[in-house]
């Protein structure tokens, strides 16, 4: 009978650790939450109003043109330019301030995956994406990934 209360006992504060644990990691994740959000109210706030997305698709070709990097345009849908500078390319993908839809870890896959097979045989370059943006828009899967590949995967805040 002892054994049994041992265990349930062991039991009982397992459970009151996991509770206790998950509530700490939920607390944290809010307040990650509430930061991000309250940093983009202000950035929105601060911030000017452009009324299409061209003007703002012209302020980052100009971004990386003042950076040194020579732009062309891609030709598919899932990315904007091609940025290429001394050894370096980078395919950058612009989301529009006018779009309200978040950046999922999906999104950032395909915009990858559409790019990946032509850069495979040219090992001369190193080649990164950059996913440029207004305010921040990425959603929790995206945050992750990002994170997991930061030398090649770049998330960029640019102001209107």
């Amino acid at each position: 009978m002892t054994s049994f209360t041992f265990i349930l006992g062991f039991g009982f504060l397992l459970g009151l650790l996991y509770f206790y644990t998950n509530k700490r990691l939920s607390k944290r994740e809010s307040e990650f939450n509430d930061f991000a959000s309250k940093m983009q109210k202000d950035f929105l706030e601060n911030t000017p109003t452009v009324h299409t997305g061209i003007d703002y698709y012209k302020k980052v070709e100009l971004l990386y043109v003042q950076k040194g990097y020579t732009l062309s345009k891609h030709p598919s849908f899932s990315t904007d330019y091609i940025a290429k500078k001394s050894g370096d390319t980078l395919f950058i993908r612009i989301q529009a301030p006018g779009i309200k839809h978040d950046i999922t870890a999906q999104v950032i896959q395909n915009f990858v995956g559409q790019t990946v097979l032509p850069t495979l045989d040219d090992k001369s370059t190193r080649v990164s994406w950059h996913y440029v943006c207004s305010k921040m828009m990425c959603d929790r899967s995206a945050k992750i990934l990002i994170a997991a590949n930061e030398t090649r995967l770049k998330f960029e805040l640019v102001e209107i």
